[in-house]
């Protein structure tokens, strides 16, 4: 395998930090969650239609497309919606770390409804997921009064990280029943697009659009349309044994950027859950 492929994942593994740096900066304020889903799902709707129409893509309408893809369109855009309001309330490098270890509850499903065995390696990699929220997990430095908030949240992105794994659940039988990828990802754009106003109008009840919520619209926009674009080009260039593990590790470059923009302080117990997280999504992947 040459290295671009190689190239494209790590590319695609710092553009997922990058999203994440930039949901954390958005819902450090009280701003809608919900309206920058909004405008990052009509972003990502304009820059795949360009692409589908650059390469001369269609649409499908058959069954299982409209099926698998609307479903996993649903559970996409609520996982990342969760994701933001997480990231509201909990650390960089938990938020981030717990979610991308998604891989976890999608081994699991993937035993119960695709008849896949984990194995040995799937056991220790789970295993490695745990102690990772458990080190992540440090509640002793939360008021008594915020303590149940916090644990409210953690119970929150534990939730997002098991939706983002049904996600991946569905569009993988919807490839296997010969669903169309494209169109696939067009109806997440358009999911995001209504998820997000629905949310914002019904749950925030603030449907506002300032300029500094079009700056983050457009970045978060391109950056998601970009973490699909390297993830599908690298996949069909390279082995997905080394290219899946390389995009999964996002919370890394996450993490990273948060220490070096100061927003959060690198410590001994943080690395550590960091290097375990690494460990458990390449032994998770392995057992895919």
């Amino acid at each position: 395998m040459s290295s671009s492929p190689v190239i494209l994942a790590l590319v695609c593994l710092v553009t997922a930090g990058l999203l994440d740096l930039v949901f954390k900066l958005y819902s450090t304020e009280k701003r809608s969650r919900g309206m920058l889903v909004f405008g990052t799902g009509c972003v990502w709707i304009v820059l795949q239609l360009i692409y589908m129409n650059y390469y001369s893509l269609s649409f499908s309408w058959e069954s299982s497309t409209l099926f698998y893809g609307i479903t996993a369109a649903v559970l996409v855009t609520a996982s990342n919606i969760l994701l933001l309001e997480c990231f509201g309330h909990l650390p960089i490098s938990m938020a981030s770390t717990i979610y991308r270890l998604n891989t976890i509850p999608l081994v699991i499903l993937a035993f119960f409804f695709l008849a896949e065995n984990p194995g040995l390696a799937g056991g220790g990699g789970i295993l490695l997921g745990i102690i990772t929220v458990v080190l992540l997990y440090q509640s002793n430095h939360i008021p008594t009064n915020a303590l149940a908030n916090f644990r409210l949240f953690v119970l929150l992105i534990i939730t997002a990280s098991c939706l983002r794994a049904m996600y991946g659940i569905f569009t993988k039988i919807g490839l296997n029943n010969d669903a169309n990828a494209n169109t696939m990802i067009f109806f997440a754009a358009v999911a995001w697009c209504m998820g997000g106003l629905g949310y914002a109008y019904f749950r925030e009840r603030r449907v506002r659009i300032s300029v500094a919520k079009i700056k983050y619209m457009s970045v978060s926009g391109v950056l998601v349309f970009g973490i699909i674009w390297l993830l599908t080009t690298a996949l069909s260039l390279g082995d997905a044994s080394i290219i899946v593990p390389l995009t999964n590790m996002g919370f890394v470059a996450a993490f990273v950027l948060s220490v070096i923009l100061k927003m959060e302080k690198l410590t001994l117990r943080k690395t550590v859950a960091v290097f375990s997280a690494i460990l458990s999504v390449l032994l998770l992947t392995s057992a895919i």
